[in-house]
């Protein structure tokens, strides 16, 4: 199980330096793009992401915990195997939903309200194709336990996005269109990844094999599918219906309507990933170490690891939680120069809590096979964020966004938990840590957000946001500490992991 912590080290480091390159490129896209046209590309880019969904999505996933177990149980040329048999599915789904769209043209027509959408989302649906060998070449490295190429494509993408995002957006090509220069970014990007991961496929010796397994692939993977394919859908759903609500609603207009959605999709959500930087690595380990660990009948292990896996992502993501509530305001200035956004950032810092402990939660019972549980979850998740958008927007506007965000991830984190409890043996005592420190996150940020409101006045929101971390990080550190958060058996566990790597290379 040390292992674990070790290839968690690898995956953060790159996830970290990612996720800080994506932020500040969005700080910079927003900024050039504006929120309306931000908002534009979020429309299109909900409908490439439901057809990518149907083609790849639960396929990476499916593909990395039976590589892992074949690897457990000796069996390479069947982890080739079924790489193959998922790249053909993937990619006959992707050629086949492009073929559609370019053969009916008013498909896309009826799909868009706004007609900017349209040329936009046909420069990205070789995105489609680009997506399905993405995805099954990384979930091959995935679930070989690869973790430097693993984390190395997602960096690459991210730099070459960036690249040629800032190229073609500084008017270098002049045949090409200043709105639609991000959506050939974005296909140039996938296109130089892809080709990359199948260069190491062969350079990490793999071969081509004849495909097989496709009804091991297609039924371990079809709940996933749906699972995705739901949330994209239901994301998609949003995307399209929340700038006719809030017109309706709140009188904006089409234009207004659509910067608002841009303001919360394309600007708040991303700083609230941030956290996932750190708390998505261990949700990326978990399900090849416990897919090696079931097969090997070591589902104890898994319950003490999970605990402390669990429990480092909720102290993580209370930290961040506190930060945003308490700082939100001066932060939507400082990084968008947008009050509007600061004050989207305060509420939506809530959603932080759950999301993180959610998605670790479903990788785990994904690497435990029940696929149709967490499907379940996800469901039930999806059904509280419909029934609260659609019945608060007529009262607190695009606040409804949030809050059905935040009710849909607790939700779901319930479920999955009381999932996991009947089949591996969590730490409850790790867990009831979890609470006490969301508290005093709480605490934290009700008490600290006036001494930002008040230090921006004076100072500006630069030197505001740098006070609430001067007096969080050692706050939240002292907490830690003389609570028993971060108990000494967690860091006993972590050195004889390092004694343990040094006694091995000796």
């Amino acid at each position: 199980m040390k292992k674990i912590f070790a290839s968690f080290a690898l995956v953060t480091a790159a996830a970290v330096v990612t996720r800080l390159l994506s932020f500040v490129f969005k700080i910079y896209l927003s900024r050039t793009l504006g929120a309306e046209i931000l908002g534009v590309y979020q429309l299109a880019m909900s409908v490439v992401a439901t057809l990518a969904c149907v083609s790849s999505s639960g396929i990476p996933v499916t593909l990395s915990r039976t590589v892992a177990e074949n690897a457990a149980l000796g069996s390479r040329a069947k982890s080739d195997s079924a790489l193959f048999a998922a790249l053909t599915l993937s990619a006959a789904f992707a050629l086949a939903a492009s073929a559609v769209f370019i053969a009916f043209p008013p498909l896309a027509d009826l799909l868009f309200s706004d007609e900017r959408c349209v040329p936009i989302f046909y420069i990205m649906l070789p995105l489609l194709s680009t997506a399905a060998l993405y995805s099954c070449f990384r979930g091959w490295f995935w679930g070989n336990k690869n973790y430097g190429v693993y984390a190395a494509t997602e960096l690459t993408d991210e730099v070459t996005k960036i690249l040629f995002s800032v190229i073609l957006l500084s008017g270098t090509l002049t045949f090409i269109n200043y709105t639609q220069a991000y959506a050939y970014a974005m296909v140039a990007s996938d296109v130089t990844v892809a080709l990359m991961l199948i260069v190491l496929y062969f350079i990490c010796g793999g071969k081509i094999r004849k495909p097989q397994g496709f009804e091991d692939v297609v039924k371990s993977s079809a709940p996933l599918t749906a699972t995705r394919l739901s949330g994209s859908l239901i994301s998609t759903l949003v995307s399209l219906s929340l700038p006719v609500l809030l017109c309706k609603a709140a009188g904006l207009t089409t234009g207004e309507a659509t910067a608002e959605l841009g303001r919360a999709t394309g600007m708040v959500m991303p700083l609230l990933f941030a956290p996932a930087a750190i708390t998505g690595s261990l949700a990326v380990v978990v399900i090849p170490e416990f897919a090696s660990l079931n097969a090997k009948n070591g589902r104890e292990k898994i319950g003490f690891a999970l605990s402390l896996s669990i429990k480092y992502s909720c102290l993580v993501s209370g930290f961040f939680f506190a930060l945003f509530a308490a700082s939100g305001v001066a932060l939507g200035r400082l990084l968008y120069d947008d009050n509007a956004v600061g004050l989207y950032i305060c509420v939506a810092s809530a959603a932080i809590l759950p999301m993180g402990a959610n998605g670790l939660c479903a990788s785990a019972l994904n690497s435990l096979g029940k696929e149709t549980l967490t499907f379940a979850s996800h469901m039930a998740g999806l059904a509280v964020l419909i029934a609260t958008l659609f019945s608060t927007v007529w009262f607190i506007g695009v606040y409804a966004y949030f809050l059905a965000l935040i009710l849909s991830h607790s939700v779901t984190l319930a479920i999955n938990l009381y999932n996991l409890k009947k089949h591996v043996s969590p730490d409850k005592k790790q867990l009831m840590h979890v609470l006490f420190a969301y508290a005093f996150s709480a605490v934290a940020a009700l008490s600290l957000s006036p001494l930002c409101s008040l230090i921006s006045s004076l100072a500006g929101d630069a030197a505001a946001v740098a006070a609430v971390l001067a007096v969080l990080i050692p706050a939240y550190a002292a907490y830690l500490f003389f609570s028993g958060a971060i108990s000494k058996s967690d860091l006993s566990f972590l050195a004889e992991k390092k004694r343990t790597k040094k006694g091995l290379r000796t």
